[in-house]
């Protein structure tokens, strides 16, 4: 019997163990799953036609299902979510009179069923209180520069990442003096991030913008994000493409970064002597640090990050450990801006603020930038108009001014 006991034992421990590792194992796939949306489709596969009218959508947060009521429960509300009322706790029970059970799957529905600016009605509910309707309208779902008015190229560049890597050129407007942006998405994002947040403001202050996907993401070559291991190699791949090419002046090209970009943007910069300025939109200083933030905000344990930065090294061969921007900041010669949000929970302004001392420290030019309420991800930051002319007022005066003769209200 007393043997019995111990073989039961020794197989349930073996298979606790078992379990624990595929559960660290998904979860590390999960962390280096990229954003795989492509022209045609929408963020989960969802077929969306090219043309034709621009489609509506809305995306209200992390959420959970609810069953009492039915519906999907508001677990971290997104701006989208707090521009209508809804708060955490809050459970959606219908919109336009059909029940979802995640804002993932509201989305899907919205971008296949609705126009960008037609208005819905929902139904949601507080705990302790009666049903409330609301409306929300829909916002527009850019599927290409097209959308914006703004002209494109489809673009490949071959990094030294050993991926090739696709995008979009929008080139600089004809008046302008050949300056070009290049815009770095986050790690979960992909190209499209640009056109969500700023292509059109550039292109009406005189710039070109370059936004590709980074290896692993949308439609570039690659399976995993690595987290400036790869994405920093992408960066100078489209540096150097910049400099090359034709209608673009080499000496106004910038670099802008955000989150997981503005840490490749570092690494790709540092020992650069032509680039003319970097805008740095909430990067993070030390990955292992940021990592432990990143997961406690999800509502796991900081403590997870030891199996998984393991598993990750198990698939990928590489050392998350060892990303630490902090480490090269002070080798980048042009201008750097900070830009951070104070109730950023993913990565800490910390991280920003450790840089930004260092390089003043070392008497490098750097500016910090806070951003009251920001959170991560462009959520709860100024509007678009107030952020990206403060951005690009940075890049204009790191190149001697705005282009020549340029006229703002063109």
């Amino acid at each position: 019997m007393k043997k019995i006991v111990v073989l039961f034992l020794v197989l349930a421990l073996g298979a606790a163990i078992v379990f624990g590792a595929l559960f660290v194992d998904r979860m590390a796939v999960n962390y280096i799953t990229g954003q795989r949306r492509i022209a045609g489709e929408g963020f989960w596969g969802e077929g969306i036609a090219n043309d034709g009218p621009v489609p509506g959508y809305a995306f209200l947060g992390f959420t959970r299902p609810s069953e009492e009521p039915p519906g999907f429960r508001i677990m971290r509300p997104w701006e989208m979510a707090r521009e209508i009322g809804l708060e955490r706790g809050d459970v959606v029970t219908s919109v336009e009179g059909e029940t979802f059970s995640s804002s993932r799957e509201l989305m899907s529905h919205l971008v296949r069923n609705f126009e960008a600016g037609e208005t819905v009605r929902l139904k949601a509910v507080t705990e302790g209180e009666p049903e409330r309707a609301l409306t929300m309208t829909l916002r527009a779902f850019v599927r290409h520069p097209g959308d914006l008015d703004l002209p494109y190229e489809e673009i490949e560049i071959a990094s030294d990442s050993g991926y090739l890597l696709r995008g979009w050129y929008i080139p600089p407007p004809q008046r302008s003096d050949g300056r070009v942006g290049i815009f770095v998405h986050g790690a979960n994002s992909s190209r499209f991030q640009a056109l969500e947040n700023g292509a059109k403001y550039w292109h009406h202050r005189g710039y070109g913008l370059i936004a590709m996907d980074l290896s692993g993401r949308g439609a570039s070559e690659g399976d995993y994000i690595t987290y400036t291991v790869n994405e920093r190699h992408d960066v100078k791949a489209m540096l150097r493409w910049a400099r090359h090419h034709p209608g673009i002046d080499p000496e106004r090209v910038v670099l802008f970064g955000t989150s997981n970009g503005a840490a490749s943007a570092i690494y790709a910069a540092a020992g650069d002597p032509e680039l003319k300025a970097l805008a740095l939109d909430a990067p993070y200083a030390d990955l292992w640090d940021a990592a432990g933030a990143m997961i406690s905000s999800r509502g796991g344990y900081a403590a997870l990050r030891y199996p998984l930065f393991l598993a990750v090294r198990l698939r990928l061969g590489v050392d998350l450990r060892s990303v630490r921007p902090a480490d090269v900041i002070n080798e980048i010669e042009a201008p750097v801006l900070f830009v951070h949000g104070d109730a950023d929970r993913q990565v800490p302004i910390a991280h920003s603020e450790s840089m930004h001392e260092a390089r003043k420290g070392a008497g490098l030019e750097s500016t910090l930038w806070v951003l009251p309420g920001g959170e991560h991800g462009f959520d709860n930051y100024p509007p678009e108009g107030i952020f990206w002319n403060r951005i690009l007022d940075f890049f204009d005066l790191a190149l001697g001014g705005p282009p020549p003769e340029w006229e703002l209200s063109s």
